[in-house]
């Protein structure tokens, strides 16, 4: 997304510049040993900035009450430091391998990256996979380290909304209003305008995207595997939460640095149960067969 818009605002080059160096440190990720604490950055790059005292930054107080949701559902307690006002105008989160780093975006395309729970619930996601299976962040593994972070998303949002038809992601950071980040049931649908141009995920393997940029795809093909979980949902009535997600956590356990989408399915069938039907037709209706 925020390639497109460089296409027009050329000052979102240094952002993505910035994203590519700091996602690649999340491979040497360290293990989180208490609750969050939050810092600012205050608007500079400089990570992690001043710790945050009492509760007059607004962005500081959402990250924690966004850190004690996920700790509800996921139930852990130990989480990477959060840091806020990363930047000027920076319209990205990311997870560094040490903290949680949210900027508060331009605000003409992108609004406060602190705003929406599935962001941040995402980006822990990131940590998650970084201390599990250590997915290598590119081509096909990358994809389904991005899927996996957008699982946790999706999950921890639609339990705190009590909607488990609600398959956009990041929709509160779009100032339109209209647009999403993602959309899990529908890929390729969650944005459509000049300034963004047209979401490119594809929801079926025939779709599946051999590009150079974008670290191979990453953000692009892991439409695929979020079709299949949602699906799956979809066609048991199961909310996100409680079966599937506790299934796409045990699967986790199984994959290495480069696994594949066949992998990720095949692990999911081994630990799928009474769901197992569903399992094999959500993943075939991808072009995955398991």
């Amino acid at each position: 997304m925020s390639k497109k818009v460089a296409e027009t605002d050329k000052s979102f080059n240094a952002g993505i510049k910035v994203d590519t160096t700091l996602r690649a440190e999340r491979q040497s990720a360290v293990a989180p040993t208490g609750p969050i604490r939050v810092y600012t950055a205050s608007n500079k790059v400089a990570i992690p900035g001043s710790l945050v005292q009492g509760g007059d930054d607004e962005a500081a107080e959402r990250v924690k009450g966004n850190a004690y949701l996920i700790s509800q559902l996921l139930g852990t307690d130990e989480f990477p430091d959060g840091v806020v006002h990363y930047g000027r105008d920076y319209a990205n989160a990311f997870f560094n391998g040490n903290y949680l780093v949210f900027g508060e975006g331009d605000g003409a395309v992108f609004g406060d990256f602190t705003r929406a729970l599935d962001i941040m619930a995402h980006e822990f996601g990131h940590a998650l996979v970084s201390l599990g299976p250590g997915l290598i962040y590119s081509g096909e593994s990358g994809a389904l380290n991005e899927h996996l972070a957008d699982v946790f998303g999706a999950c921890v949002q639609q339990w705190v909304k009590q909607d488990q038809h609600d398959w956009r992601i990041g929709e509160e950071i779009l100032v339109d209003g209209a647009s999403a980040v993602r959309h899990m049931l529908h890929p390729g649908t969650a944005y459509d305008n000049d300034v963004l141009g047209r979401d490119p995920q594809p929801g079926h393997m025939d779709q599946y995207k051999k590009i150079r940029a974008d670290n191979g795809g990453v953000h692009i093909n892991s439409g695929i595997p979020n079709r299949a979980f949602a699906l799956l949902c979809e066609k048991t009535g199961e909310p996100s939460w409680g079966r599937p997600l506790a299934m796409w956590r045990r699967a986790m356990e199984d994959l290495g640095p480069r696994s594949t989408f066949k992998q990720l399915a095949l692990a999911t069938w081994t630990h799928s149960g009474g769901l197992n039907p569903a399992v094999r037709e959500a993943w075939a209706e991808v072009g995955i067969s398991i």
